[in-house]
């Protein structure tokens, strides 16, 4: 999956400390997705270790071109998107978990870098494929409305896609 995951990043486009930075997230976003797919977690010290380290190297990339805009974008994305998941695990904590709001650091970081408009369509791709396969989950019987559906995979995926898409 993270070959997958780097080879479309490389189609997309990126190059230099830009790959380097993503193909971080890359890693460690595929290890947390497979995590929340088999216990339903998403760990603390790995989602801040993808923010990061992502943004460390965005950092570094900044400070040797010049251009500040993507990485205060990255900076706000990320805060901003963990504010949004906070007020929804505050009003909802039984189906939005704090590791949800830690991993939408990294998913909002990596998502806000290519542009605003990147962030708002990796959160709507997420909710709407988590939609889709939450029905057919139910309507397969597989599920009930009281299920929990890990929602990693969905952040990851969504952001990886419009990554690749947008480009850099």
């Amino acid at each position: 999956m993270f070959a997958a995951s780097l080879a479309l990043l490389v189609v997309a486009g990126m190059r230099d400390l830009t790959l380097v930075a993503f193909g971080w997230w890359a890693a460690v976003g595929t290890v947390l997705m497979f995590v929340d797919l088999a216990v339903q977690r998403l760990p603390a010290r790995l989602c801040y270790l993808a923010v990061g380290g992502q943004g460390v190297v965005l950092l570094c990339q900044a400070v040797s071109t010049d251009v500040w805009g993507p990485w205060l974008r990255l900076v706000l994305g990320a805060l901003g998107s963990a504010a949004v998941v906070a007020a929804g695990s505050l009003a909802a904590p039984a189906t939005v978990r704090w590791g949800d709001v830690r991993f939408a650091l990294t998913v909002g970081g990596a998502a806000a870098w290519v542009g605003w408009l990147s962030l708002y369509a990796t959160a709507l791709l997420a909710m709407l494929a988590a939609a889709v396969v939450g029905v057919g989950f139910v309507a397969a019987r597989r599920a009930t409305l009281k299920t929990h559906l890990p929602q990693g995979p969905f952040w990851y995926s969504a952001a990886l896609a419009i990554v690749a898409l947008v480009g850099v």
